[in-house]
């Protein structure tokens, strides 16, 4: 009966809400994308100081993207959230190709817009590919265990989820900007790689999210034991719940 039930409360979410959910994906990781580039832009010409488009710009976005669009779609806006929910049994699997497509596509538009103005400036690195793979694995992996702590205490925290993935976001920027262009997000950093052409050098901030993502499972299963109805919410949104 039980199993019948969420089945059928998955179905009527895809039916219902995939399209709204994936146009918050689509608009959110959007957002972050061009408010990450745009932030580096302007430091780079000397409008805006480095600590601020680094750390505090992604994490006010992410905060402002929970706070509008969590209800909706869950506000992944990143394919690692995706891909730990849906590892988690949180959200739908089927989903998951959709949403990562939405991200994306959403993350290639806002690099092309900002190609259409203004030069892409190279990211910062000052340590190798592998020390940059792992630098983005551990923030990622402290940014997952933070969205999913939090998704399964949601129903006490709802006031606060953005507050402490926002902080989460701005916390891990702070530590790794001045060596590495830690993202912790593989969309935020398709786009602007593939229409600037450095695709092929940006392959540890696409793989490191993945890695922190599964290190963040474990430490999940570890401390907080399995599913609960919190979690899915978080996961799906209120569309999600059915």
């Amino acid at each position: 009966m039980t199993g019948a039930k969420e089945r059928e409360g998955q179905e009527a979410w895809t039916v219902r809400h995939v399209g709204r959910a994936l146009v918050a994906e689509a608009f959110g990781t959007f957002l972050l994308t061009l408010a990450g580039v745009g932030a580096l832009l302007l430091a780079r010409l000397g409008l805006l100081p480095e600590t601020v488009a680094a750390a505090v710009v992604p994490g006010l976005v992410v905060l402002t993207v929970i706070y509008a669009f969590g209800d909706v779609s869950g506000a992944h806006i990143n394919p690692a959230v995706t891909l730990a929910f849906a590892l988690r049994g949180a959200f739908p699997w089927r989903l998951v190709g959709p949403y990562w497509a939405a991200q994306l596509a959403a993350s290639v538009l806002a690099g092309g817009l900002v190609l259409t103005f203004a030069h892409i400036p190279p990211p910062t690195e000052r340590v190798p590919a592998v020390g940059a793979l792992l630098l983005d694995a551990g923030c990622s992996a402290v940014l997952v265990a933070v969205i999913l702590a939090t998704a399964h205490r949601s129903g006490g925290l709802k006031p606060a989820l953005g507050l402490a993935v926002g902080g989460a976001v701005t916390l891990d920027h702070l530590v790794s900007a001045g060596v590495s262009a830690v993202a912790m997000n593989p969309a935020r950093v398709f786009g602007p790689a593939l229409v600037s052409g450095r695709l092929a050098e940006a392959w540890p901030h696409l793989l490191g999210p993945l890695l922190g993502c599964a290190a963040a499972l474990l430490l999940t299963w570890a401390t907080r034991g399995p599913l609960n109805p919190d979690e899915q919410e978080a996961a799906e949104g209120v569309g999600g719940a059915g």
